[in-house]
C-alpha cells in the first residue's frame, strides 16, 4: 500500500510541472540546438555567408565549460598583400574594453577600496568637474548603466597621432561633457563615464589605469598577446603584430576600401583601446564563468563575480537590461554581452554563464553586423517571450520621430544629432520602419529588428503616449515640437540661403567680366551687400571643413579657428545689415537692386539666427 500511495503522489507531483522543467538540458548541443560536434562546421559555414562580403577578415573563438573548443580564423589581415587572418593575428576590441574596467572595479569592491553606491566625487579630486547640473549623486553605478546623465562628445576620443595622447587625467578634463539629464533617469552610452571609471581605479591603486589591468587582469590570465595602452606601450610584441592588419570600409557590392587612417589612438583609452588575438579574448571571458566547484582567477571569491554578473538595471518593461556594466543580451537562454566598434574593427564578446558557453567575434571591419551579432543568435538561439497571453500594442500608437539620448546637446557639433534622428511608421499592427530597419512585435511594446543585428526596442508610455523607447546602450525620446520646428526652419532656411548666395556669387562673376573694361562706381550699400553674401559661402565652407575635420579627429583645440571664422562672419553680418539699413533712404535704387539688397540682408540673419541656435561658435 505504502509503495502505491508513493507511486500516486509521484503522479500528482509531476503533473504540476512540464516535463520539459524535468529533463536534464542537452548538454551535448548549443541552445540553439546545434550539436557540439557539428559546432565547427556551422560555424564555418556561417561566417562564409559574410567573409569578403561585409567583413575582409575575422576571428572567432567559443569556449565551453572553460576550454577553447574553437578558434577559427577567415579571410584576410591584409586585403592587398592578401595576408590572411590567423590565431596570431591581433584586433582591436573597440567598447568590448570596458568589460576590463568593471572587472577591474569590481576586483576593488572586493577589496572593500570602492563602494558601488558611494558618490564618485569621493575618489576623485576636488574640483574635477565644472559642468554638472544636477546635486544628485553619480555613483559607481551610474557609471555602469551609463546614466550619469552626460551628453556625448565627438572630440578629443579618438587621435591620428600618439604624440596627442595626454594623460587620462587631462584628457578626462579637457573632454568634460555637459550634464543634461538627472542621474538614474535616461540611459546614453558614455565612453567619458567608463574612462572616468578608469581613473578612478587609477586614484584608488595609485598606478595607471594599463598598468593595473596588465598586472591584475592579462597578468593573471597569461593573455600575452593582448595590450590596452593606446599606443601599445605595454606589449612591444602586440604593437609590432598590430603592423600586419588594416581596418577596412565596405564599398557594397563585397568591395572594400583600406580604412584612410592606419592607425588611431583613444584619448580615453580604458573606453575601446584594448588590442589582441581572439583566443586571448577567450580567456578572459572564460575566467568569467569558472567551472562548478573552481573560483574565477580574477577575484577572491565567486562571490564578487557572481555580484557582478548578477542584474542591476532594467528596462521599464521588467526585462534584464544590465549587469553592472555588462548589457543582457536578449536570446533564447540569459548571456551577457558587450559589442564594440572602432575606426575600422568590429568585435562582439558574448557569454552565458548558465550554459558555461562564449561566443567572441573580431573583425577588421567597421560596423559589421552579420558575423558579429548574427552569429551569437545561431548559437544562443532566438529569443522568446514567456507570456504569449498578454494583449500586444499596436503599432500605429508608436509612430513619431525619436531623438538619440546618446548625442552632443551644447556646442558645434549638436548639429550632428540631427542626423541621429529617426522617423518611426507603422506598416501594420505588428510591424513597423526605424532607423532603416523593420521591426516586428515580440511582446507588448517590445520589437526586434528582423535582420542580423538582433536590436531590441522597448517602448515605454506614460498618458497614452511613448515616453521614452530604449535599445541596449541608449533611450530615445520624442521630438519635441519646438526641436521639430527648429529643424524644419533650419533645412529651409539652409537651402534658401544655399541657393541665393551661390547665385549671388554667380551674378557677381558675370558683372565682374561684363565691366571688367568699365569704371564702376560701387556704393557702400553694395559693397556690404556683395561681402555678406561671399562671407555666408565661406560661413557654409568653413561649416563643411569643421565637420570633416571632427569626423577625423581633429582636437577641440585645433578646432578653434572654425570658431573665429563664425564670429567674424556675425560682425561682417551686423554691420553690413546696419549700414543698408542707413543708406536705404539715401539713394532711389531699382526694383532688382532693392530685392538683392532685402534678400542678402534676410539671409546674413538667417545664417546668424543658425550659427547661434546651432551654437556652431562654440
Amino acid at each position: 500500500m505504502r509503495k502505491v500511495i508513493l507511486f500516486v503522489m509521484f503522479i500528482l507531483l509531476i503533473s504540476q510541472f512540464p516535463l520539459t522543467a524535468l529533463a536534464a538540458p542537452n548538454r551535448d548541443a548549443t541552445p540553439s540546438g546545434i550539436p557540439y560536434s557539428e559546432l565547427k562546421q556551422r560555424v564555418d559555414k556561417y561566417a562564409a555567408n559574410y567573409i569578403g562580403k561585409t567583413t575582409t577578415g575575422a576571428a572567432v573563438a567559443i569556449v565551453k565549460d572553460g576550454e577553447l573548443i574553437i578558434n577559427s580564423s577567415y579571410g584576410f589581415a591584409n586585403l592587398e598583400k592578401k595576408i590572411e587572418v590567423g590565431e596570431n593575428t591581433v584586433f582591436e576590441w573597440g567598447s568590448a574594453t570596458k568589460l576590463l574596467v568593471w572587472t577591474s572595479v569590481m576586483q576593488l569592491v572586493e577589496q572593500g577600496k570602492l563602494n558601488l553606491e558611494e558618490d564618485i566625487q569621493t575618489y576623485l579630486p576636488q574640483g574635477f568637474f565644472n559642468k554638472l547640473k544636477y546635486d544628485t549623486p553619480i555613483t559607481m553605478l551610474n557609471l555602469m548603466h551609463h546614466d550619469a546623465g552626460w551628453e556625448d562628445k565627438y572630440t578629443d576620443l579618438f587621435y591620428l597621432s600618439a604624440e596627442d595622447v595626454s594623460s587620462l587625467e587631462n584628457t578626462l578634463r579637457i573632454s568634460e561633457p555637459s550634464q543634461i539629464n538627472e542621474p538614474g533617469e535616461v540611459v546614453a552610452y558614455s565612453n567619458y563615464g567608463v574612462a572616468l571609471a578608469g581613473y578612478i581605479v587609477e586614484k584608488i591603486t595609485e598606478q595607471p589605469f594599463s598598468n593595473y589591468v596588465n598586472e591584475h587582469i592579462f597578468g593573471v590570465l597569461d593573455m600575452k598577446d593582448t595590450s590596452i595602452h593606446p599606443s601599445q606601450e605595454d606589449n612591444k610584441s602586440v604593437a609590432l603584430k598590430r603592423e600586419y592588419i588594416h581596418g577596412y570600409l565596405g564599398n557594397g557590392d563585397s568591395e572594400f576600401s583600406r580604412s584612410p587612417n592606419d592607425r588611431i589612438y583613444i584619448g580615453l583609452y580604458p573606453a575601446g583601446s584594448a588590442i589582441g588575438t581572439a583566443e586571448d579574448a577567450a580567456k578572459f571571458i572564460a575566467a568569467l564563468m569558472p567551472k562548478k566547484g573552481k573560483d574565477s582567477p580574477l577575484f577572491e571569491s565567486n562571490t564578487t563575480l557572481n555580484k557582478m554578473l548578477t542584474t542591476s538595471d532594467h528596462y521599464d518593461d521588467g526585462i534584464a537590461r544590465n549587469a553592472h556594466g555588462f548589457w543582457h543580451g536578449m536570446y533564447a537562454v540569459d548571456v551577457l554581452e558587450h559589442g564594440g566598434n572602432t575606426d575600422s574593427f568590429s568585435s562582439n564578446f558574448t557569454f552565458s554563464k548558465e550554459e558555461n558557453l562564449g561566443v567572441i567575434v573580431m573583425t577588421n571591419q567597421t560596423a559589421e553586423s552579420g558575423l558579429s551579432y548574427g552569429l551569437s543568435v545561431l548559437v544562443y538561439g532566438d529569443y522568446v517571450y514567456e507570456d504569449g497571453a498578454v494583449a500586444l500594442s499596436t503599432a500605429f500608437d508608436l509612430e513619431g520621430s525619436y531623438m538619440q539620448a546618446r548625442q552632443v546637446y551644447k556646442g558645434f557639433s549638436k548639429l550632428m544629432g540631427v542626423f541621429m534622428t529617426g522617423h518611426l511608421k507603422a506598416e501594420d499592427e505588428t510591424t513597423f520602419t526605424f532607423l532603416s530597419m523593420t521591426f516586428k512585435q515580440v511582446a507588448p511594446y517590445l520589437y526586434r529588428s528582423t535582420d542580423e543585428h538582433n536590436l531590441f526596442l522597448h517602448f515605454s508610455k506614460y498618458d497614452g503616449k511613448v515616453e521614452k523607447v530604449s535599445m541596449m546602450i541608449s533611450d530615445m525620446i520624442p521630438m519635441s515640437k519646438g526641436m521639430k520646428g527648429f529643424v524644419i526652419f533650419s533645412c529651409f532656411a539652409a537651402v534658401i540661403s544655399v541657393l541665393y548666395l551661390f547665385a549671388s556669387l554667380l551674378v557677381m562673376i558675370v558683372n565682374s567680366i561684363g565691366n571688367r573694361r568699365k569704371s564702376v562706381v560701387i556704393t557702400p550699400i553694395k559693397k556690404w551687400s556683395n561681402l555678406m553674401n561671399l562671407a555666408g559661402i565661406m560661413a557654409f565652407l568653413n561649416m563643411a571643413i569643421l565637420a570633416y575635420r571632427t569626423l577625423y579627429y581633429a582636437s577641440y583645440a585645433s578646432l578653434k579657428i572654425h570658431f573665429w571664422i563664425y564670429y567674424a562672419y556675425i560682425a561682417i553680418a551686423i554691420i553690413g545689415i546696419t549700414i543698408i539699413v542707413i543708406q536705404w533712404k539715401k539713394v532711389l535704387y531699382t526694383k532688382i537692386q532693392n530685392m538683392h539688397y532685402v534678400v542678402s540682408s534676410i539671409v546674413a540673419f538667417l545664417l546668424t539666427v543658425l550659427i547661434f541656435g546651432w551654437e556652431l561658435y562654440k
